[in-house]
């Protein structure tokens, strides 16, 4: 441990225990959010700028792997670890670990306060060699010309290094050891990952989640894709908890290939998280330059996965690897039975969507046996009123159906007459108080993801939308969705949530003023 951090351990202790309290986790909130902020705010842009700019350049010759470029891009890196006082983590004390072919890695690690004589490891990193000058194998472009990988991948360099300058503005490290890693020889298939898991300089059963950076510097929409949100249970909740500040467009893909240093750790059931802004025109090109990068975004990006990072280094307990991911695809997670049309079901009847004249909406179908059908309503009846609800439109028809309790007067006009007639109808199944159907899913504990929204419901008019996740009800998150149900049923309203969409948190006020009282929602 360097003598600034051992100066700042001591610091944060007497802070702590001056008052009985606890290290760093128990300190009062205030106190603990400055330190996070002003670590946060120590990512700059600028400074990325320089780092992509410096390892982009000519002078590297696209840093391929074992070549005199990839050489001077490792020992341009060594410096700037030696500037963090970070120590070594490589081999002999040193910042390197070679390997076959003339290939090093450069390792450097923080050590965690935590007195535990096997204390675990959290692994960011990024890998640094690119493709030199290009060959028929690696360019798609000219070969011959360097291929500086400004993108691909400086960014990500750049990124762990200014994660690893925001953990040393931390006024003392966190609970576990961080090893930030810069993998040499990834676009020779992985080769330097692979040939850290096979000579771990950290024991490999202490590594608790591997963060990896690749082309994150062309930010395009706020989107950054996250792959390996499901290895571990709470990923994507704790992804989206961290990007208060930086708010993002969180694209949490299901896919788990081997397109990046974290996958041979996936082999090994670690953990990880993978981020990605996408393949573009000068992906393996001699025109991925520093210019078309985009410093704001790749701070950003930083931001973000410095929080995850501190998040996992500061746990009382990370969370292990799901097996489970490894079935899991983009394709399996597609979910094309989701459960629409709960209005429909409960009258059994389908309406049109519109283009006739006149008042209220004409019922185009109904189901022999059902509840429109023991009421007396027929095709071409228009529905004018449910419930006391004057119905315009097809939503305000779904609204009021779903939200409805039994016995309901529904009235109704039939085909070419002015005269009305009141029915009433028992409608099937229970009201749902908001409007949606939901299911859960153990890769996100105590979250509620909405299935459906129905049309002119509660939900709907809050702008609730399906795929939307509800972490909190009025301030309390959910055991499971039993608890959910029981509260939307019986807190009074209007129901405060707190909605994740896209990675991104938002309360949503779900007005159910018009709702019936006690009913329930449905999970699928």
């Amino acid at each position: 441990m360097t003598r600034l951090f051992r100066l700042r351990l001591l610091l944060l202790a007497v802070a702590c225990w001056a008052g009985g309290q606890g290290p760093l986790q128990q300190t009062p909130a205030a106190e603990a959010n400055a330190a996070l902020q002003a670590a946060l705010e120590s990512i700059q842009a600028d400074q990325i700028e320089g780092y992509v700019t410096h390892l982009a350049d000519d002078q590297f010759e696209g840093r391929e792997a074992g070549t005199p470029g990839g050489h001077a891009a490792a020992d341009y890196l060594v410096e700037q670890l030696g500037k963090l006082q970070l120590d070594a983590g490589g081999e002999d004390g040193s910042f390197l670990q070679p390997f076959s072919g003339g290939y090093r890695n450069v390792l450097a690690r923080l050590n965690g306060r935590s007195a535990e004589p096997d204390r675990q490891t959290l692994v960011v990193c990024a890998h640094y060699d690119h493709i030199g000058r290009g060959s028929q194998k690696t360019s798609l472009g000219k070969i011959g010309e360097i291929h500086n990988g400004a993108d691909d991948n400086a960014s990500g360099v750049a990124a762990v290094l200014e994660i690893a300058e925001a953990f040393c503005h931390l006024p003392a490290p966190p609970r576990r050891n961080v090893l930030f890693a810069f993998w040499d020889a990834e676009e020779q298939g992985l080769l330097g990952s692979k040939h850290w898991l096979a000579n771990p300089t950290a024991p490999l059963h202490s590594v608790v989640g591997v963060i990896n950076l690749d082309m994150v510097g062309r930010l395009r929409d706020d989107r950054v894709i996250l792959f390996g949100s499901r290895t571990a249970a709470g990923y994507r909740r704790m992804a989206a908890r961290n990007n208060r500040q930086t708010d993002l467009r969180i694209d949490f893909s299901r896919s788990l290939a081997a397109n990046g240093d974290h996958f041979p750790f996936v082999g090994r059931q670690i953990p990880v998280l993978f981020a990605h802004t996408g393949v573009h025109g000068q992906y393996h090109r001699e025109t991925d330059d520093a210019d078309l990068v985009k410093v704001e975004g790749i701070s950003r990006i930083a931001g973000l996965l410095f929080g995850i990072a501190f998040e996992l280094a500061e746990a009382a307990a990370c969370p292990p690897f799901r097996t489970a991911c490894l079935a899991e695809s983009a394709a399996s997670g597609a979910e094309a039975d989701r459960g629409r049309g709960a209005a429909p079901l409960r009258l059994g009847a389908a309406w049109r969507a519109g283009g006739a004249e006149g008042p209220g909406v004409a019922i185009a179908t109904v189901v022999p046996g059902s509840a429109a059908d023991k009421a007396g309503i027929r095709p071409g009846d228009r529905l004018i009123e449910v419930a006391g609800r004057a119905i315009r439109s097809g939503e305000d028809l779904s609204g009021a159906v779903i939200s409805a309790t039994n016995p309901v007067e529904v009235v109704v006009q039939p085909p070419e007459s002015q005269d009305v007639r009141a029915l009433v109808v028992e409608l099937a199944g229970k009201p749902l108080r908001l409007g949606i159907t939901w299911k859960t899913d153990e890769a996100e504990p105590r979250t509620i993801i909405i299935d459906s929204v129905v049309d002119g419901s509660a939900a709907a008019r809050a702008g609730l939308q399906p795929d939307d996740r509800i972490y909190e009800v009025a301030g309390r998150s959910p055991a499971d969705d039993g608890q959910f149900a029981e509260w939307i049923a019986t807190l009074p309203g209007p129901l405060e949530l707190l909605v994740e969409r896209e990675g991104r948190l938002m309360v949503v006020v779900v007005d159910r003023a018009d709702a019936a009282l006690g009913g329930s929602d449905a999970r699928r």
